[in-house]
């Protein structure tokens, strides 16, 4: 009985929690099949809904930045604010619209779950998953606090809203870095092995392991002494769980029911039918008139495209080039007819050209220029949201990881062997129809082309330039070489305004 009236406080709780800090719907898809038994965990909600904002700020933080995405002045068309082309040229400032959003995301969504944990630490009776449950709060809260390391270095470490974060002092990326990784390792145990339904979209040890493994891989870059060795044991013991598999097609990870995929560690979930919607690459990327291409709703905002450098690291021959929309344009992507040609505003045949001349557009190639991504299904209905699943870590990732980790040891042998294994019958390689990874290609550069055509726009693509030494190199089109302080971004200017512990990175 005593449980009962601590469940009810527990509820009223969170509703009141939800209605004075969610900014977004608070959503129960993930967790529609959770039983009566795990009704603590079904109100974890707002630590899951706050991730949909992922696709946004720290999305643009992280491709945008690289040569994967370019956002390019259309003539008057995303010429309205500076903060694209900021980013693109690595000339942003403290005052970014980008960079004050990406901190509101990580610290909104640490807050989150620093008022969850509160009230379960206050109930008299504490429920039979208590401790999963707060595991997994953790481990969801040290992926917000990664998020922060990664792209801010020298952070607050917020684990109690009982310190105004005003007043939370910056810690050094070191520190930080020890503060996720013990986080990770002491709740790991807690947390579910299961993958299903009931864990889908939701923190498992699989989860934790993929992020161990990633700051073990970006060790040296974090605290300056590399962690190979750790982060190979961390992609073991994903590997060796034989709980994924690679999937045999590249692109059904991507479909707009990819719930399905073996492939998937760590999904945030969008559904349009329910509601859980703003993952919106569909629309940022097509062309105006695309929606006759794929008998959609409507057309896109003909934003978000890739240029000739990143579209020629793929092979001709590479199935995953073909998550590229490139050449002309069809009507229901039929070129029998020529009737079907399909043209832009100007009158010009629609024909996407990935070759990027400036930053700055104003001639014919204002409208087609760059090459669209197609790598998710669209959806025929949503106006642009999408109901595919966001893949933050795949198994592939995994095991590019430990082939990494391995080179970066001194086995390129080991390395070799890893990154041509197979599971499921397929490797990363020969599904994409090409031969096995060679000994020649173990190297630096190597290994990042082979993740960029892996992961390309999935959201990696900034990490892994800045380990593996090119994130401040000039590109086509006007980026000239960056400074080192640039693989930082400053700490927003409000929030220096606002708390005075607070120290800014070099260089800013």
């Amino acid at each position: 009985m005593k449980w009962k009236y601590d469940y009810k406080t527990f509820t009223a709780c969170m509703l009141l929690l939800v209605l004075i800090l969610s900014c977004t719907k608070l959503d129960t898809r993930i967790y529609d099949q959770v039983s009566a038994g795990d009704q603590v965990a079904a109100d974890i909600g707002p630590a899951y809904s706050w991730l949909r904002d992922y696709s946004g700020s720290i999305y643009n933080l992280n491709e945008i930045s690289t040569d994967e995405i370019i956002v390019p002045k259309r003539g008057a068309d995303w010429a309205d604010d500076v903060i694209w082309e900021q980013i693109w040229k690595h000339i942003w400032n403290p005052e970014n619209r980008f960079i004050n959003d990406a901190w509101f995301f990580i610290y909104g969504g640490i807050a989150r779950v620093n008022s969850i944990l509160d009230i379960l630490y206050k109930l008299n009776s504490k429920p039979a998953d208590y401790n999963k449950t707060v595991a997994e709060l953790k481990t969801i809260r040290a992926f917000y606090q990664y998020i922060a390391l990664d792209l801010f270095g020298n952070v607050p470490i917020a684990d109690s809203n009982y310190t105004n974060l005003a007043k939370l002092p910056t810690k050094s990326r070191a520190e930080v870095f020890a503060f996720v990784e013990k986080e990770l390792k002491d709740n790991l145990a807690f947390i579910s092995t299961e993958v299903n339904t009931q864990t889908y979209g939701r923190a498992t040890q699989w989860f934790a392991h993929a992020l161990l493994a990633k700051l073990y891989l970006n060790a040296q870059v974090y605290t300056g002494t590399a962690r190979w060795v750790d982060c190979n044991a961390a992609c073991d013991a994903i590997l060796n769980s034989n709980k994924f598999l690679l999937e045999p097609d590249f692109f059904s990870n991507f479909k707009i029911a990819n719930e399905g995929s073996r492939e998937n560690i760590f999904v945030i979930p969008f559904d349009i039918q329910a509601g859980l919607n703003w993952f919106v690459i569909q629309g940022f990327t097509l062309h105006y008139e695309s929606y006759k291409t794929f008998g959609l709703e409507s057309g896109g905002y003909n934003g978000y495209c890739t240029a000739a450098e990143h579209y020629n690291l793929f092979n001709p021959a590479d199935k995953r080039r073909k998550m590229f929309l490139v050449g002309q344009q069809y009507k229901n992507q039929d070129s029998t007819n020529p009737a079907n040609i399909l043209y832009d505003k100007s009158g010009y045949r629609l024909i996407f050209d990935p070759v990027i001349t400036s930053f700055s557009l104003q001639d014919s190639s204002i409208e087609r220029a760059g090459a669209r991504c197609a790598k998710w299904e669209f959806n025929k209905e949503g106006i642009g949201n999408m109901s595919n699943d966001f893949a933050v870590i795949r198994l592939a990732d995994v095991i590019l990881m430990k082939a990494e980790a391995q080179f970066r040891n001194g086995s390129t042998t080991d390395a070799l062997t890893t990154i041509n294994q197979q599971t499921n019958g397929v490797s990363i390689r020969n599904r994409a129809g090409l031969p096995d990874f060679s000994s020649a290609e173990m190297n630096p550069d190597g290994l990042l082309r082979e993740r960029a055509c892996e992961l390309s726009w999935e959201g990696w693509r900034r990490n892994d330039m800045i380990r593996l030494g090119h994130f401040t190199d000039a590109r086509v089109p006007e980026k000239a070489s960056s400074r080192d302080f640039r693989k930082l971004y400053p700490i927003p200017q409000t929030e220096l305004a606002k708390n005075p512990y607070l120290v800014q990175n070099l260089g800013y």
